[in-house]
């Protein structure tokens, strides 16, 4: 049963069954704008209800498509209002009226990418916007929007598509349009950014667990870290504390990847990472000293401390530990092994430790003294057999 409260102008639902539910979503393809905006707060209002989120299980089609057409809707809807000179009032009652359309279009599409938002967390709903290939349409969307002056929803699409690339069927969505990639990462970094809003102070943040996940996948690392340069820029966002999460852990999945050394080694990754894992202030001068000359000017200039981020302090510890497996990593981090020593003095957490007992050994033993331990443990491993 679906009521309308005609003083606050939204429609309750009395969860009744799958027909009351499927006409609901109906609604949301109606012709009038009003109708489809209170449809679509409905939606909105059942995206924690058990009983909803069960059927969205049972029929994720049913869910997913009507309210992706109606996001799409509201973008294309946005586009001809701006051309037309957008929503602003007029003495013309026609426009006025078409004006109050568009604003509706608009709502409806905010709550219907809200829903979506919180419906991808169910894996069924989530592998349906892949096959009704979402993640093209939905940076499409935010592409065109982008380009013509447009960035109310970017949140809600980032948001969207970072739920969407939890999956590998999503991931690979996204690696097979290089061109769509390339638009995300320069999105991410451009400067400046998007004003805050709906509470949001960087509205495409979300961009940064998209690029994480699509580097999971080799495809995603072929088209990401083909160049230092690239990488570079992204780990420069390491800077920004709220950004920081997720481009270590996207260096992670990079370093994990032997056959991306030579190109990280050309970054400057160790640079970025020092200043929130070498805890400058408690460093003697000896071993401020030991550090790389460029290093230890940035530092002296800017300062660092050791962030109190275990998520992070982990991560980093997981680059290290990669690219400990080559040579040309190897090589690269013995030129901040006082980063790790000094690390390691002031890390607390037993899993680190272990991380950092790790590398330790490999930036302080030259190849030839690795090779004896190596050969020394395979001794003791076979006695011990």
């Amino acid at each position: 049963q679906l009521s309308c409260n005609r003083n606050q102008g939204q429609w309750t639902v009395a969860m009744a069954g799958d027909h009351e539910l499927t006409e609901l979503l109906g609604l949301l393809q109606d012709q009038k704008p009003e109708v489809r905006r209170l449809a679509a707060e409905a939606v909105l209002s059942q995206t924690e209800d058990t009983d909803f989120l069960d059927f969205c299980k049972r029929e994720p089609r049913k869910c997913a498509r009507p309210l992706l057409r109606l996001a799409e809707k509201a973008e294309l809807d946005s586009a001809e209002a701006m051309a037309k000179g957008g929503y602003g009032s007029s003495s013309e009652k026609s426009e006025k009226i078409a004006a109050a359309q568009a604003m509706s279009t608009l709502a409806a599409g905010v709550a219907s990418l809200k829903s979506l938002v919180n419906l991808s967390a169910v894996p069924a709903l989530a592998e349906e916007l892949v096959a009704l290939n979402a993640p093209k349409r939905l940076t499409e969307a935010l592409r065109a929007g982008w380009l013509e002056g447009r960035g109310g929803m970017a949140h809600w699409y980032a948001m969207l598509l970072a739920n969407v690339s939890t999956s590998k069927k999503g991931q690979e969505a996204l690696c097979g349009d290089e061109g769509m990639l390339k638009f995300l990462v320069a999105a991410y970094l451009t400067k400046p950014r998007l004003p805050p809003r709906d509470g949001y102070e960087d509205p495409l943040l979300w961009i940064g667990a998209i690029l994480v996940n699509v580097l999971v996948l080799p495809e995603g690392r072929k088209l990401l870290a083909a160049k230092s340069q690239e990488l570079e820029m992204l780990f420069r966002e390491m800077s920004d504390r709220a950004r920081r999460a997720d481009m270590v852990n996207a260096a992670k999945n990079v370093c994990l990847d032997m056959e991306c050394h030579e190109v990280v080694t050309e970054s400057e990754l160790m640079l970025h990472m020092a200043r929130f894992l070498c805890p400058w202030e408690k460093m003697d001068a000896e071993s401020r000293a030991a550090l790389p000359g460029a290093l230890r000017e940035s530092l002296e200039k800017e300062g660092a401390a050791l962030t109190g981020d275990l998520a992070v302090r982990s991560a980093a510890a997981a680059c290290g530990m990669g690219l400990c497996r080559s040579l040309k990593g190897r090589e690269y981090l013995r030129s901040f092994v006082q980063v790790f020593r000094s690390w390691m003095q002031d890390e607390t957490d037993a899993t680190v430790k272990d991380q950092l007992d790790v590398i330790m050994p490999a930036v302080l033993l030259s190849e030839d003294e690795l090779k004896v331990e190596q050969e020394k443990l395979a001794e003791q491993t076979s006695q011990a057999a």
